[in-house]
């Protein structure tokens, strides 16, 4: 009896992590639609590149020949820096979990990156074993979300040992705070503060080089949630999130119109 019991308890076990992996993966498809339409509603991308032209003055990138770019999506952000900053790459690494993403990366880095030996590897920075050789630059944008507090000191320390070259640097983008933030607790799930990222670096072994704050819009007004269900459910692997608790999570000032948003963008040196 209590075979048969174990039995029956592990069929049901199997058949709902099925539905939890059918229906994430259902989401993760249209991550890339949902993506652009919560950029759609912002003015992050002008906000970013503004960024980039105080930033540029700072950090000067023509001595640098390869980098690494950590969970770039379309990889839009990250050649805007690369342009914006006079990089002269000859190779570039992408590490890239979303298929959908990774395709369009492969194309855009084909189209903006002529003649640079480029590669995109379809998994997460966790997966990764890391380059074959340490990189002169690494990009990490809009990342940190993804990795555990508990993993992101031993992650930064592998970069700055293992992944990067001796006096390379770091190019960060984070969430400092805003009406996004607050959708997320309210869903239970809280982003990391950019004071504890910034704290993890410095005691990896970095040293600030350089920071940017990042303040923008998003409108949410007149949004019932649909578009932006799998934009936040990328960041719950061990459960669903229905669109009815998104909706309940939006209330407030997030659904009354346009909200304010911070960010961080901060650039990092090794110092081997």
């Amino acid at each position: 009896m209590i075979e048969v019991y174990c039995t029956v308890l592990s069929v049901f076990a199997n058949m709902w992590y099925y539905i939890m992996e059918t229906q994430i993966m259902a989401m993760d498809e249209s991550y890339l639609k949902s993506r652009a339409a919560f950029e759609g509603h912002n003015n992050y991308h002008e906000m970013f590149v503004n960024a980039l032209s105080k930033i540029s003055t700072d950090v000067k990138l023509g001595g640098v020949r390869s980098c690494l770019a950590i969970g770039p999506g379309e990889g839009w952000c990250e050649l805007e820096f690369l342009k914006h900053c006079k990089a002269n790459i000859s190779k570039f690494i992408g590490i890239e979990p979303d298929h959908a993403s990774a395709e369009h990366l492969r194309t855009s880095l084909r189209s903006n990156l002529p003649g640079v030996e480029s590669q995109v590897f379809e998994t997460t920075v966790q997966n990764w074993e890391g380059p074959d050789e340490p990189v002169d630059f690494i990009m990490i944008f809009q990342v940190f979300y993804h990795i555990e507090a508990g993993e992101r000191q031993e992650f930064l320390k592998k970069v700055h040992d293992s992944w990067l070259v001796s006096g390379g640097y770091v190019a960060i983008a984070s969430v400092n705070k805003g009406a996004s933030s607050k959708i997320y607790e309210n869903l239970g799930y809280t982003l990391p503060p950019w004071e504890e990222i910034e704290a993890d670096f410095l005691k990896a072994g970095f040293t600030k080089h350089c920071e940017q704050k990042l303040h923008f819009s998003t409108d949410y007004s007149g949004r019932g949630g649909e578009d932006f269900l799998p934009f936040f459910q990328i960041h719950f692997k061990d459960r669903v999130i229905t669109l009815a608790e998104l909706r309940e999570a939006m209330k407030g000032p997030p659904s009354e119109g346009k909200v304010d948003e911070f960010h961080m963008l901060a650039v990092f040196k090794s110092m081997n």
